[in-house]
């Protein structure tokens, strides 16, 4: 055979064995669009979750069923305590959606650093038998250091934070000069089942102020809330924006990193980042994005919003992090670039019809 004709074989199937492994990762929707549906009731979630999953499978042609892994990802927030963590009715609502994609409770993963706030949110079991799970699906607090890749890390050279990272106290004592480069200390690892284990994972922040951050929502906790050793970026504004964005922009974070849903059930417009009932507002809308720095520009509004009304000062200037993570790509923060797309609420009936079919893998 003529070398030339092998040679172009092996360039074919080469190209085809990429082209089917991008083809594995669902689409991420155009930058600036916001999928919205009202909510009156936690109880209407099912029916929410539905539709906006069914309008960016819409708009990006392309459903949500199983790929080569199998398995998908739920990011959750835990850190401002139960009165602040995803809502329950949310992750429910979000399973039952996956499931009628035809992914089993076995492969839905929720992901989220502390075991205890996990425990406190009502995820993770109080009696734990090995096995930790939410209604069948398996949770994976990071913060037992099992789910970490020592070969995948964002390499920073702050040193650790003492209230995260105790058993780095007598090494930070001796001085940040010998923090030399591929030390531990300077590492923060992550989340590795995101990276090598889903087709895709979801991101299901909360929005409250954050004195770091000024906001701390969709960008944040698919971040530094995703990483160990993630204190250490929140002594100043400049490391915390400059962490959230180039941890995001890390390629094989950010290619299976595909949707950002989060409910206005309740948010906290300041006094975060614990939870303070008195300064937490309630809207009845859900969002679904592609792009979590417009979710958080639309959050940063709102809040600066609440903040005016009850006489408090202003989030400004506008969080540094939008700019560097519009800068790399990861989405707009320019508010005449972003697009509220509402979506009419699904008929429930239709899912309980549904709820029982599956879908093949492709």
């Amino acid at each position: 055979m003529d070398r030339r004709l092998v040679a172009g074989l092996v360039c074919l199937l080469c190209a085809l064995l990429a082209s089917s492994r991008l083809d594995a990762i669902p689409t991420q929707a155009p930058i600036g669009m916001v999928f919205e549906v009202q909510a009156s009731s936690p109880r209407h979630y099912d029916a929410a979750v539905e539709t906006l999953l069914q309008g960016y499978e819409q708009a990006v042609g392309r459903d949500l069923v199983p790929a080569e892994r199998k398995q998908v990802g739920l990011k959750l927030n835990t850190r401002s305590g139960k009165g602040l963590s995803t809502p329950l009715a949310l992750v429910r609502a979000t399973i039952l959606a996956l499931e009628r994609r035809g992914y089993s409770r076995d492969s839905i993963l929720l992901v989220d650093y502390s075991t205890h706030a996990l425990r406190q949110a009502g995820i993770y079991p109080f009696v734990n038998e090995g096995d930790p799970r939410f209604e069948g699906c398996p949770v994976l607090p990071l913060d037992t250091e099992r789910y970490y890749d020592p070969d995948w890390f964002y390499d920073s050279p702050l040193p650790p934070s003492m209230q995260q990272e105790p058993q780095y106290l007598s090494s930070a004592r001796r001085g940040t000069q010998e923090l030399v480069a591929g030390a531990r200390e300077r590492k923060s690892f992550l989340a590795a089942p995101l990276l090598h284990e889903v087709d895709f994972w979801i991101n299901m922040p909360t929005m409250v102020d954050d004195p770091a951050l000024g906001v701390d929502g969709a960008l944040a906790n698919a971040t530094l809330w995703n990483v160990s050793n993630s204190q250490r970026f929140l002594a100043n504004d400049a490391t915390a924006s400059a962490a959230v964005a180039e941890i995001a922009a890390i390629p094989e974070l950010n290619e299976r990193m595909v949707l950002h849903l989060i409910s206005l059930e309740r948010y906290q417009f300041i006094g975060g980042p614990n939870f303070n009932a008195r300064y937490s507002v309630s809207e009845p809308r859900l969002w679904l994005s592609s792009d979590p720095v417009a979710l958080d520009r639309l959050l940063y509004d709102r809040m600066n919003r609440q903040r005016m009304l009850h006489g408090f000062p202003l989030i400004t200037p506008i969080p540094r992090q939008f700019p560097f993570a519009a800068s790399l790509g990861l989405g707009t923060y320019d508010s005449a670039a972003i697009h509220v797309r509402q979506l009419k609420l699904g008929n429930e009936d239709d899912l309980e019809e549904s709820a029982g079919g599956s879908q093949e893998s492709p």
